[in-house]
C-alpha cells in the first residue's frame, strides 16, 4: 500500500483549496491523494464574500461590486464598502480552475471514489475509500458530519433557493446587487433575497432563510416568484438555472484536530462562520494558515489565541437571539447596518476588529434581548 504524504478526504472547495495552496508553498512536491466521490463537472453552488484587495481566485471571479443595496424595515439604500468588495465566484469556473492548476503536478493524484472511513493508527492517517485502503502521514477530511442535535448548543440551519432568471425587460443594475432584501414575508424567522446581477436582463435571485427546519420545495418557489412579482420590473421572464443549498450555522463545537495525522477542514473543521454561514473566506485563511504551519513547523498545527474566543461567544449569543426570537431578525440587521459602516461590519465579522470597535457595534444592538441572550449562553455553558 503506497502511503502518501497528504491525503485530502473531500475534494470540495475545502480540500481543492487547501491543494491550492500547498501548491504555492515550498511543499509543492509533496505526495497528495484527493479523493472525491464526484467528479466536480457541475455549477453545484455560487459563493460570495467581501474582500479587501485582489485575492488568490481573482482572475476567476464571475462579479464583483463596490456598492451593495440593503433593504430593511426602516432603513434601505447602497451601502459603500470602502476598500472593500462584494465578490461572486461560481462553484464550477473554481473547480475547473483550481483542477486544471493541479494538473500540472504529477505528484498530485485525483481518484474519484466514495469515502467509507477516515481513521487514526499509529502509522498515519488512514482512508477507505470504494473498499480500498490509502495511507498518508496526515489525511484532511472534509467529509466529517457535524452533531447538529446537542441541545445544549444552538443547531440553526441557513437554507436557500436561488433562480437564475432571463427577464423580458432590462431591470437590473449591473453595478449594484441587492445583498439583503427583508421586503419578504418574515413568519418569525429570519428571511431575505438577494439579486446578484450578471447583466441588465440576467441575474441570480435567492431566497435565504435562518431557522431550524427546511421547507416544502413549493414554499421556496412561491416566495421568489412573490418576490419577483413585487419588486423586479421583469416582464415575463426564464429560469435558466437552480440552485439549492443548506448550510449549517451552529456552535457546537469542533475539533480541527481530533487527533495526530488527522485535520479536519472546511465545515468539519469549524471554518463556516456560525452566525452568518459564510464559509469561502474563512476556509482560504484556515488552509493559508495551516500550510504556513507545515512549512515553518512541520505539523498542520494552527494557534488562534485564546482571545479570539470571544468570537466564538459573540455567534452563539447572535444564534440565541434567532432561535428564541427575541427580536425580529430584519430589524435587527436594519439597525446593525443604519448604524455602523459596512466595512466594520465586514471586519467585525472577519473577527479582525478591536475590542472598542466590537463594543461600538455590539452597543448598536438592543439592551435587552442581548442581555438576556448572553446570559442564556452562559448559563447553557455551566449547566
Amino acid at each position: 500500500m503506497k502511503k502518501y504524504d497528504f491525503i485530502i478526504a473531500g475534494g470540495g472547495m475545502a480540500g481543492l483549496s487547501l491543494a491550492y495552496h500547498l501548491s504555492q508553498s515550498p511543499l509543492r512536491d509533496r505526495s497528495i491523494l484527493i479523493l472525491d466521490k464526484e467528479d466536480k463537472k457541475q455549477n453545484d453552488r455560487t459563493w460570495c464574500f467581501w474582500e479587501e484587495g485582489e485575492g488568490p481566485f481573482e482572475s476567476i471571479l464571475f462579479r464583483k461590486w463596490q456598492t451593495v443595496e440593503f433593504h430593511g424595515t426602516g432603513f434601505a439604500g447602497p451601502l459603500d464598502l470602502g476598500n472593500y468588495q462584494y465578490k461572486m465566484l461560481r462553484g464550477i469556473d473554481f473547480y475547473d480552475h483550481v483542477r486544471s492548476h493541479l494538473a500540472q503536478f504529477p505528484n498530485i493524484e485525483f481518484r474519484q471514489a466514495t469515502i467509507n472511513r477516515v481513521k487514526e493508527t499509529p502509522q498515519g492517517g488512514f482512508v477507505i475509500a470504494n473498499d480500498e485502503p490509502y495511507m498518508a502521514t496526515y489525511v484532511f477530511d472534509s467529509t466529517f458530519p457535524l452533531d447538529l442535535k446537542d441541545p445544549d448548543r444552538h443547531n440553526l440551519l441557513q437554507h436557500f433557493k436561488g433562480w437564475v432568471i432571463t427577464t423580458q425587460k432590462p431591470c437590473f443594475d449591473t453595478g449594484r446587487p441587492r445583498m439583503m432584501d427583508f421586503r419578504t414575508d418574515q413568519r418569525g424567522d429570519c428571511r431575505f433575497v438577494y439579486v446578484l446581477p450578471f447583466n441588465e436582463t440576467t441575474a441570480l435571485v435567492e431566497y435565504t432563510i435562518f431557522n431550524e427546519r427546511l421547507l416544502p420545495e413549493a414554499d421556496y418557489e412561491q416566495a421568489l416568484k412573490q418576490y419577483i412579482a413585487n419588486f423586479l420590473d421583469t416582464g415575463s421572464y426564464q429560469i435558466s438555472e437552480t440552485e439549492y443549498g443548506v448550510i449549517p450555522m451552529s456552535d457546537v463545537p469542533t475539533k480541527e484536530r481530533p487527533s495526530k495525522h488527522i485535520v479536519r477542514i472546511g465545515t468539519a473543521g469549524g471554518h463556516t462562520k456560525p452566525s452568518t454561514g459564510y464559509t469561502f473566506q474563512r476556509t482560504q485563511r484556515a488552509m493559508q494558515a495551516i500550510v504556513r504551519s507545515l512549512v515553518t513547523r512541520g505539523k498542520p498545527r494552527r494557534r488562534p489565541s485564546w482571545l479570539r474566543k470571544r468570537f466564538k461567544l459573540y455567534d452563539s449569543i447572535l444564534l440565541n437571539v434567532l432561535e428564541q426570537n427575541r427580536y425580529p431578525a430584519d430589524d435587527m440587521f436594519t439597525r446593525l447596518y443604519e448604524d455602523n459602516p459596512p466595512t466594520k461590519i465586514f471586519k467585525f465579522l472577519d473577527e479582525d476588529t478591536s475590542l472598542g470597535e466590537e463594543f461600538r457595534i455590539i452597543n448598536s444592538m438592543p439592551k435587552k434581548p442581548f442581555t438576556i441572550a448572553l446570559l442564556h449562553v452562559l448559563w447553557r455553558r455551566a449547566f
